[in-house]
């Protein structure tokens, strides 16, 4: 893949354009350099349902964007997404799906395996581009997989809490009033309520404290230099604790922000303690990777505070960085700014009150704050409310685009901080960034920009590997190659390309679906002897697919649900309706023991592609092992069919060869035309023919212009030459067909897209039985509002569903997320 033409131009430029500038302007070009070459890219799957029985499949959608700058959020470019579904308790992949983004959306399911043991699983989603972030960049998501009615819990034999000190700005310095948030949590990275007291080094009382909301708070107290600090904490059933408070710095400086005192402005205090003079300072704050706001910092002392008006930043995370004029980062703050604009949708269901069945049209309306209509690109699940348990503080589109994609770590509960109707919800959210740091950037990233990125944005799928010289010796001079993707049911697709000098090689922008077998040769050009060589066997090697390392799960965003409904009559009878419908299944898989079946097909099945002639051409040439080494087809049949020349360069293709067949018709410039062309009776180019591996050719069938090839009129007057694969024998047999050539692999496509599945209004007469209890209702993953904001989604009710929700995730056409859920009932008198 060419890489794309801006990140080439930023980065041989990005010298040139900063050179004359001081320390401040040059830092700020950079990091706009480092948006533009390395841009943010997000994805997330809305799921249909937050956890899943056994023998379930898994409907999703994914949303993917790019941020290049902070003015505007573009589709992602990548074309691959590649979900896992994976068990990190035991280090293993279970099963992958591909899916194909087409303007940064993308659709697909996963089926459960059978053999799922009830457990917590994590779904991950991520794009080539990613791996340049690692795995801060990726999406994860767990869930739990069990039996219908269960509850889950993560286990919790002997819990052992920690707890994290997190001054702001970074540092404690002694001499101030200095403010530390903390974060108290249990194995599982969830958070815990504490109590706690700091102890100078005599063992003296200084400060108490508690937390908040989810193990975190604040504690605010002056330092001294000379002393040594610990602290005593303790949980509801455990006993107290000793942890250390961390270093304090004799000199420093402290960075306050206050963004909760005042509705319109930022409080900013900045605080110097140094023996040194007041060196010049400055204060700027990062959003979405670009220099959002910077001024000069003016010290009457030791301190300043000013305020800035919150209305000249955007909405979302801010970084602020106090620096001097050597740009060396002296402390920083992470704040958010909530949004002005948030959207919303409304719902209308055509009745107030239904019974079981029943079909239900719903009105939707996503709108803005103002009420202003916002049209997009949604999705929607509705849910059986009493089969699936919806944890309604998880997280959301919403909550990952704003903060989860935005704050390194794992947050519990992210939908709360977000809840108007959590009038704490904003204090806690500052709590929280004071303790996690930010996941896009680290001023480390920096140094990235000394080599363009390791890792591109894939066009489509990618088959990559290395031919190397005998004895595993590094080659020294390029190889031309011929791809063959074949998938079992289709047509053969092939791609031409060539090494590097030290014989790397990589097919970039294919688009094929399901697993295929690829085929790869590679051919070595002898120009003195007009013929090319083919590299011997095993000299390829394809590369397998990149897949990221499993490390162990926190689980601190998984959505425990410590009920076990067991006693519940519906969902006992939704249960015993599961276990009879997999049961009869399991009895019509019936399982045969091993049997040999020796025999020949009692007949064979007519080959169209030859019914214009009857199986009878003139001249038909039987490709062997013996032709394996030739490059193509006009090199093969050269010299070996009565009547048949070739002309031209059959190695180089310059010029391009032509067949001129004796009896034929000969027109065109220099007099040669020459003969027509099929592949497996349909017409085409000779460019096409080129490009198919001879060993992949079953034989070549000449028709002379006077004889049969007049059956194809104007076309057959130079003659026909008709090139028949093995692929393309309706006779073949690929269970013992092995293909040969240089290097042969299994390659994963893109997943197909299947139609979530409804039952008919009226079953089949060979339905087991008629009850429907699905758990999710209706999936549609193509929603779109118009102009208006409005569409509408039509289902039909199951047997049971007494409480029904509706989640609808998606992105309007600005790319602001938007988040809704819904519920009503079902009579069932």
């Amino acid at each position: 893949m060419k890489r794309p033409f801006f990140l080439t131009v930023f980065f041989y430029f990005i010298s040139a354009r900063i050179f004359a500038q001081g320390n401040l302007e040059l830092l700020e070009t950079a990091l706009e350099n480092y948006a533009a070459v390395y841009p943010w890219e997000k994805v997330y799957l809305h799921t249909d349902k937050p956890h899943y029985f056994l023998n379930d499949t898994i409907w999703f959608k994914a949303y993917g964007t790019l941020e290049v700058d902070s003015k505007k959020i573009y589709p992602t470019l990548s074309v691959p997404l590649y979900v896992d579904l994976i068990d990190s308790r035991f280090d293993r992949n279970i099963k992958r799906a591909i899916v194909k983004m087409e303007e940064g959306r993308g659709m697909g399911d996963i089926v459960l395996p059978r053999d799922l043991e009830p457990g917590i699983y994590t779904l991950r989603a991520y794009t080539n581009w990613m791996h340049n972030f690692g795995e801060k960049a990726f999406f994860t998501k767990d869930i739990y997989i069990g039996e219908v009615g269960d509850g889950w819990n993560l286990p919790n034999f002997d819990p052992q809490f920690q707890i994290g000190f997190y001054p702001e700005g970074g540092n404690l310095v002694a001499g101030t009033e200095n403010l530390i948030g903390f974060k108290a949590t249990d194995e599982f990275g969830k958070g815990i309520d504490v109590t706690g007291v700091i102890l100078n080094s005599q063992g003296d009382q200084i400060q108490q404290f508690e937390s908040d909301y989810l193990g975190m708070g604040t504690v605010k107290f002056i330092p001294e230099k000379d002393q040594q600090y610990v602290v005593l904490v303790s949980t509801k059933n455990q006993a107290p604790k000793k942890f250390d408070l961390g270093v304090i710095a004799a000199e420093g400086h402290l960075l306050h922000i206050d963004g909760l005192s005042n509705e319109t402005q930022l409080n900013i205090k900045v605080f110097q303690n140094t023996s040194e003079l007041p060196r010049e300072l400055y204060l700027i704050a990062m959003h979405k990777g670009v220099v959002a706001w910077r001024d000069r910092i003016n010290l009457s002392g030791n301190e300043t505070s000013f305020t800035i008006p919150k209305d000249i930043f955007q909405s979302g995370l801010h970084k602020f960085s106090l620096m001097d004029g050597e740009t060396r980062i002296l402390a920083e703050r992470l704040v958010f700014l909530f949004p002005q604009q948030a959207g919303h949708a409304l719902f209308k269901t055509n009745k107030e009150t239904y019974q079981p069945k029943e079909q239900v049209q719903l009105d939707i309306q996503v709108q803005d704050l103002t009420g202003r209509g916002l049209a997009g690109d949604f999705s929607v699940s509705v849910l059986d409310g009493d089969q699936v348990f919806y944890p309604e503080k998880t997280q959301n589109i919403f909550t990952y685009f704003l903060l989860d994609s935005e704050v390194r770590g794992e947050i519990e509960n992210p939908a709360y901080y977000f809840d108007p109707n959590q009038k704490e919800a904003e204090k806690h959210l500052d709590n929280l960034l004071l303790t996690q740091g930010w996941r896009r950037f680290d001023w480390s990233d920096l140094a990235k920009l000394q080599s363009l990125p390791n890792f591109n944005i894939e066009p489509g799928l990618s088959v990559s590997g290395k031919v190397e010289g005998s004895g595993k010796r590094e080659i020294s001079e390029h190889k031309v190659l011929t791809l063959m993707v074949r998938h079992p049911l289709e047509e053969p697709m092939f791609y031409n390309g060539e090494t590097d000098s030290l014989g790397n090689f990589s097919f970039t922008g294919l688009d094929f679906e399901d697993s295929v077998t690829v085929f790869i040769q590679a051919f070595e050009v002898k120009e003195k002897r007009r013929r090319s060589r083919e590299v011997k066997e095993n000299d390829i090697r394809i590369l397998p697919p990149r897949i990221p390392f499993i490390g162990e799960r926190t689980y601190t965003s998984f959505s425990p649900n410590p009920d076990f409904r067991d006693e519940n009559e519906y969902l006992i009878t939704v249960r015993e309706t599961k276990n009879l419908m997999e049961q009869f299944q399991i009895n019509r898989d019936i399982e045969l023991g091993e049997v040999t079946v020796v025999g020949r097909r009692s007949q064979m099945i007519p080959d169209k592609r030859t019914i214009q002639y009857l199986d009878a051409p003139d001249a038909k040439l039987e490709v062997t092992e013996d032709f394996y080494y030739f490059a193509n087809i006009f090199q093969l049949i050269r010299g070996r069919v009565p009547g048949v020349d070739v002309r031209g360069d059959v190695i180089g293709l310059n010029p391009f060869p032509v067949v001129l067949i004796r009896g034929g018709r000969v027109t065109g410039e220099g007099g040669l035309a020459g003969a027509s062309y099929l592949l497996n009776g349909q017409p085409v180019q000779p460019e096409t023919l080129i490009a198919i591996p001879v060993p992949e050719i079953e034989r070549i069938d000449i028709l002379r212009g006077l004889s049969k090839a007049a059956v194809f009129g104007n076309d057959g007057g130079g003659g026909i030459v008709h090139v028949l694969t093995k692929s393309g024998n309706p006779n073949q047999d690929y269970s013992d067909r092995e293909v040969k050539g240089n290097a042969v692999a299994e390659v994963l496509g893109y997943s197909g897209v299947r139609e979530f599945y409804e039952p008919p209004v009226v079953p089949s007469i060979n339905a087991p039985f008629a009850v429907d209890y699905r758990s999710t209702i209706y999936w549609n993953p193509k929603l779109e509002t118009d102009l208006e904001g409005k569409t509408e989604v039509n289902f039909r009710l199951t047997e049971g569903s007494p409480t029904v929700r509706v989640i609808l995730e998606g992105l309007s056409q600005d790319g602001e997320p938007i988040f809704g859920m819904f519920t009503f009932t079902v009579d069932e008198n």
